[in-house]
């Protein structure tokens, strides 16, 4: 579970109000994040550009290895284990 400081916790009120000085923050600071709550509710979290580009491209190589590793697990398949291509739409009901 991802914890928040108390200073990095903001209403949804509070941040519309201030949104140009805790867009200031962001630019200041490349560890800070904001977490918007509603309701007692956290419904957002606004981080920095760089830290959110580096979170895709960190979710893009995850992909990349899953993707991988199917490949991979599909190679060890014995050929006797194959499923011609009408004998898997006749067990699909197609």
């Amino acid at each position: 579970m991802v914890t928040f400081a108390r200073n990095e916790i903001v209403s949804s009120s509070q941040f519309v109000r201030s949104f140009a000085s805790f867009l200031q923050r962001m630019t200041k600071s490349n560890d800070e994040k904001i977490v918007v709550v509603k309701n007692n509710q956290m419904q957002a979290v606004m981080i920095p550009i760089d830290e959110y580009e580096r979170l895709k491209a960190l979710e893009e190589q995850l992909e990349q290895k899953e993707i991988f590793e199917t490949i991979e697990a599909r190679n060890q398949t014995l050929q006797a284990e194959y499923v011609s291509f009408d004998d898997a739409m006749k067990m699909a009901g197609l």
